[in-house]
């Protein structure tokens, strides 16, 4: 562990003594660097297979280590160049990483990778149309449908290789258009490991996501900001390896799509094409009270099987007098899930919202399904107290009640169980070494009592301290 602390560093040292001695040379030329150091325990964690019964086979408890330089340069006033490569290894502690794949023992510092290589072009069409091609990080809205085009390497990258345009031709209007294109593997990565970053659960080809979308932005309405979008996606067909019962015989395929081929012993799964049309409203009612309601439909197809699906995320947002600028969240998500008894898929599906999107411990309860973090069959109701005691430090706390639309899991019923989450996010310095620096954090606890949709009902935990220093 020593080696990678001073080796994450150097690195971020050397970055730093550059800037401060190439700053001011270069016009139009910027760097820095950050590095993230956190630690991860988790123990408990209930799936819906059971076999496994527990995420990752129960307790982990591990170092991150994550390092990323970037650079920018202005080819000229609105042409803008940039790269950043990272570099993530880790440390365990429990258990025994002995025989886990290379991705995960990494040395730092083998394996680098470019998260951000896109040219930028703005204002184009007087004024009204920019342009971003390449390696990039996409959001819009709370990240339901656009988020993480790598959620198969966690949160070390997030990015998309994708084309972007921006058109703002529209008083209070913006209008992206975008095309996504997202293979398995990174043919970019310097001393590549073995990492599948999209993650398909016992897929060894890997599948490559890809696909083009429409997400409107409008505030022409003061008080009621306004979205709208329209999404297609592509998955690429894959196989995995078929299972056999006690007796040796296969057993049949888990969904009704998928073809099993006992000559080469897999299971087959068709390519996918889905589209999703949703929109969200932001209603502001007064000075302390806000809302948020996001609305999404799905149809898509597997070989001639359907899919269509929902999802639908609601709250409101009532500020409260005092120092500490207390808040209060109620809400409730929801995404619905597939019926085990139909041909049809009626589950939502995330599309890039493969994430921790409300829960890290949450994310973990969809690892042995048909993909990684793969958000569906879900009712969660929610209240969440927001309050800062100091301007460096803001804590959160928050219930959540969890259920299932369809009864699929391996205990029988449709409750999932109930979520308790505290997290204080803090700034320890800023501006302190050069400008624009900062040293913050955050500490967080996750505790989940399983309820009658698993087989297990141990007490479920995710526990994690950070610390980041960027510049």
């Amino acid at each position: 562990m020593n080696r990678r602390i001073v080796g994450s560093g150097i690195a971020v040292a050397l970055a730093m003594a550059g800037l401060a001695g190439r700053a001011d040379v270069v016009t139009g030329f910027r760097y820095g660097a950050d590095e993230r150091i956190r630690q991860e325990y988790f123990d408990h964690i209930p799936v819906k297979a059971d076999p496994p019964a527990f995420s990752r086979g129960g307790e982990n408890d591990y170092i991150r280590f994550r390092t990323r330089l970037w650079a920018e340069v202005d080819v000229v006033s609105n042409v803008t160049f940039r790269a950043r490569l990272v570099n993530e290894s880790r440390d365990w502690f429990y258990p025994d990483p002995t025989g886990k794949p290379q991705r995960s023992t990494s040395q730092w510092p083998e394996e680098w990778v470019f998260d951000n290589l896109y040219l930028e072009v703005r204002g184009l069409l007087d004024n009204s149309l920019d342009l971003r091609v390449g390696r990039q990080e996409m959001m819009y809205g709370n990240g339901r449908v656009i988020y993480d085009g790598t959620p198969g390497d966690g949160s070390r990258t997030l990015y998309f290789n994708a084309a972007k345009a921006t058109w703002r031709g529209i008083p209070k209007t913006g209008l992206d258009f975008f095309g996504i294109y997202d293979p398995s593997e990174d043919q970019m990565a310097i001393h590549p490991s073995d990492r599948d970053l999209t993650g398909y659960t016992g897929c060894k080809e890997g599948v490559t996501e890809s696909g083009a979308g429409l997400y409107a932005t409008n505030g022409s309405i003061q008080n009621l900001p306004f979205e709208a979008y329209l999404i297609y996606k592509h998955e690429s067909e894959y196989d995995v390896a078929a299972k056999t019962n006690a007796s040796g015989a296969f057993v049949k395929p888990a969904f009704a799509w998928q073809t099993l081929d006992p000559k080469h012993k897999v299971v087959e799964t068709p390519d996918f094409d889905v589209g999703t049309v949703g929109f969200r409203v932001m209603p502001v009612f007064s000075d302390t009270l806000s809302g948020n309601l996001e609305v999404a439909g799905q149809y898509g197809t597997r070989d001639g099987q359907d899919q269509h699906g929902y999802m639908v995320d609601a709250y409101l947002l009532q500020k409260l007098p005092g120092d500490m600028k207390p808040a209060v969240k109620a809400g409730v998500y929801c995404l619905s899930g597939d019926h085990p008894k139909t041909a049809d898929d009626e589950g939502w599906d995330p599309l890039w919202a493969r994430y921790p999107q409300t829960s890290e411990l949450l994310n973990y309860s969809w690892d042995s399904e048909q993909s990684v973090v793969r958000w569906s069959n879900l009712i969660m109701p929610s209240l969440c107290l927001t309050f800062s005691p100091t301007k460096a430090i803001t804590t959160k706390a928050s219930v959540s009640y969890l259920a299932a639309f369809e009864a699929d899991g391996s205990g029988g019923g449709k409750e999932r169980g109930w979520l308790e989450s505290f997290r204080t996010d803090f700034t320890l310095a800023e501006n302190r070494f050069l400008p624009k620096d900062k040293l913050a954090g955050h500490v967080m606890v996750e505790v989940m009592e399983p309820g009658d949709y698993y087989k297990k009902n141990d007490t479920a935990v995710f526990a994690r301290w950070e610390i980041t220093y960027a510049f």
